[in-house]
């Protein structure tokens, strides 16, 4: 079973995310920061990351790079889930080397369609 995890400071939809990914069979962990989702990286190893951008403390752009640091994660595939829909902010995740960039709100279809994507 896959590993997925899930990296939003907005509750509900962390639990959203969650509940859908659960049923299509994913295995799912998750947290409500980035210092959070650092931790659980490194203790759970998990085969996708899916993370938003506007969070406190540490932003999505700065997780992405301290993901990218870790050896065994630099390939790890990572997921921007983000409301911030403008080009720049797509072209930033792409230069972070973010896998698939998803605007908020998305349908569910969407999302799992890049997970299944990148997971192949």
């Amino acid at each position: 079973m896959k590993k997925i995890l899930v990296i939003d400071d907005t509750l509900h939809l962390l639990e959203e995310i969650s509940d859908l990914l659960q049923m299509e069979g994913y295995e799912v962990i998750t947290a409500y920061d980035a210092f959070e989702g650092m931790r659980k990286i490194s203790t759970m190893n998990p085969d996708l990351i899916i993370t938003d951008l506007l969070m406190p403390e540490m932003n999505g752009f700065e997780l992405i790079s301290k993901i990218r640091s870790i050896n065994k994660h630099q390939l790890t595939p990572i997921i921007v889930l983000s409301a911030q829909a403008t080009k720049e902010t797509e072209q930033k995740t792409k230069e972070y080397n973010a896998d698939a960039y998803i605007r908020k709100p998305c349908t569910a279809d969407q999302l799992i369609s890049s997970i299944e994507k990148l997971l192949k």
